[in-house]
């Protein structure tokens, strides 16, 4: 039986399927086996899927009517046999020695999850099945560690795909079907139960650029899918307590709010979402007793409310001199500002 499971959603892929399958099967790690799940797929993916499935015994495909890939997921790890899961998107392409590496990484560093670096591009790369040393790191996952890496952007990735992975982990909290960007809510849960993770510093897997993908499209009301992530992420972070990693995804969230509302503006038809994504973040912020800085509150007044932007800061510099220097001084400045008028 393999002890590791390679699962591929596959929907409307049949231009860059093959490569991908082709990258999988070619792996130097054995025994695998790959489960290819046809999500509702028009064009030629699903039968390149059965075609797979006949010439080689480690493949095995499954079709539904479309769902998504959070459910495309799900549908294989019930039917997966493998201890070890490795995702893959049907349009990337894997380093010949990925999976070897990774288990290798996860084994003998003793973590139930293991990951390597990503090369993000809309062609592959000549040089990517080049020879890779396979060292790896031991991350620990807990507040202080996640924190710093989140500072010095070294994050570890929070995509389901470039990692090996447990399949308890993923099992105790499965994809939220139905959602978009439904990994980067469920993996941020998998590394804290994980709580050390094995990092392999080379770039092992190819993630192609796809303008027309659901991720890198223009703006949709899918898009806002990406808000509902972040505000999960930022509930679990908080009911641990891990503020110093809860403000750090904030800044993500406030940044994603503010390019979604400009975006939603500019797309005909779609205007109205820009004031949905405003009330839906100030009803979450609120909800979640979320507080903002001064300039956090600016960036958001910039983008929302222009006009409310000149008040916002003259309401700011009040406070501070009613702070500072006093009930006088506030006095003064209000009757400087209203022209001298009053006593």
């Amino acid at each position: 039986m393999a002890d590791i499971s390679v699962i591929i959603p596959v929907f409307q892929a049949e231009r860059y399927l093959r490569q991908c399958l082709d990258s999988v099967l070619g792996q130097t790690c054995s025994p695998l086996e790959v489960l290819l799940v046809d999500d509702g797929s028009t064009d030629a993916s699903g039968e390149i899927c059965r075609e797979y499935a006949r010439k080689d015994s480690r493949v095995r495909c499954f079709h539904q009517e479309n769902a998504g890939q959070a459910a495309a997921r799900n549908r294989a790890l019930k039917e997966a046999q493998g201890s070890w899961i490795c995702f893959v998107d049907s349009d990337d392409v894997i380093h010949p020695r990925m999976i070897e590496l990774l288990y290798r990484a996860a084994v003998d560093g003793q973590c139930p999850i293991s990951q390597c670096r990503y090369v993000e591009a809309p062609e592959l790369p000549g040089d990517f099945a080049g020879e890779k040393k396979g060292s790896f790191t031991v991350l620990p996952m807990d507040e202080e560690s996640l924190a710093r890496l989140l500072d010095q952007d070294a994050y570890p990735g929070w995509i389901a795909c470039a990692k090996l992975i447990r399949r308890e982990l993923i099992e105790s909290y499965p994809f939220r079907e139905g959602r978009v960007y439904e990994d980067n809510e469920a993996v941020c849960r998998w590394i804290v139960a994980a709580k050390r993770i094995a990092d392999v510093p080379e770039q092992l897997y190819y993630y192609r650029t796809n303008p027309g993908s659901t991720t890198k499209g223009v703006f949709s009301r899918k898009s806002l899918d990406y808000l509902w992530a972040l505000e999960s992420i930022l509930k679990f972070y908080g009911g641990l307590g891990w503020s110093a990693v809860r403000d750090c995804f904030l800044q993500k969230y406030l940044e994603a709010a503010v390019g979604l509302h400009r975006q939603a503006k500019q797309t005909p038809g779609l205007e109205r979402e820009a004031g949905r994504v405003e009330r839906n973040m100030v009803c979450f912020l609120v909800g979640q007793r979320i507080p903002l800085s001064s300039g956090q509150i600016a960036a958001l007044l910039e983008e929302m409310h222009p006009r409310l932007l000149r008040s916002f800061w003259t309401m700011c510099g009040l406070f501070r001199i009613a702070k500072q220097e006093g009930f006088t001084a506030l006095v003064r400045k209000l009757r400087e500002l209203l022209g001298g008028k009053g006593k």
